[in-house]
């Protein structure tokens, strides 16, 4: 029994390397955007281990999984899933999209997920502002702070995004357009013509 508990852990332990050196190798060759993209997640996902909101009155500290919070901190774990999914899936959105039958572009998922993280989170603090009419000191913890950064890096990264990959069509356009000039000019080379440097320039008999 012994034998094959361990056979299992190293397997389960395998597997969890392999993840990470896969996770690990995909950001290093991860663009500037992308990067930017991952450190709003990472702060996205930070933010939930720390305190939301404290009312003194009580001493009652809200986390962003509670009632109070509006169950935000689920919410929050999904879209940061699905971002993280464009970003490390590789072809595996585009299988995804393509049977779900989605027209939406990366860069719009992205920007869409950032904005969408940065007013629900203004709605939570609105609503832990309302708290002000039962009780009277309530401080705003560091959880809502560093979720609104890490929202407004999410944004920020999926206009950068937009811009390479915008970029990368153009390059790829000009390139595809300089190629077929270069063939259309060889196929009337014919009839143009050739600029021969050791043929003579024509003389008139006179």
């Amino acid at each position: 029994m012994d034998y094959i508990t361990n056979s299992k852990n190293r397997k389960l332990k395998n597997k969890i390397h392999s993840v990470l050196a896969r996770l690990s190798f995909n950001f290093l060759y991860l663009s500037k955007s992308s990067r930017v993209i991952s450190i709003g997640i990472l702060l996205s996902l930070f933010s939930l281990f720390l305190n939301w909101f404290s009312i003194l009155d009580i001493s009652f500290s809200g986390s962003a999984f509670g009632i109070n919070a509006g169950y935000i901190g689920y919410i929050i774990i999904l879209i940061n899933s699905i971002l993280c999914f464009l970003l490390l899936s590789g072809t595996g959105k585009e299988k995804l999209k393509t049977r779900a039958n989605l027209t939406f572009s990366d860069h719009t998922i992205i920007i869409a997920s950032g904005i969408t993280l940065l007013l629900l989170t203004l709605v939570i603090f609105n609503s832990i502002r309302g708290f002000i009419l039962f009780y009277q000191n309530i401080i705003i913890g560091d959880g809502i702070i560093f979720q609104c950064i890490g929202s407004i890096f999410i944004s920020f990264g999926g206009l950068l995004y937009y811009r390479e990959k915008k970029q990368d069509f153009l390059n790829t356009m000009y390139v595809e357009n300089t190629w077929a000039n270069e063939s259309l000019l060889a196929e009337y080379e014919d009839i143009l013509g050739k600029n021969d440097p050791n043929k003579k320039n024509m003389t008139l008999p006179l």
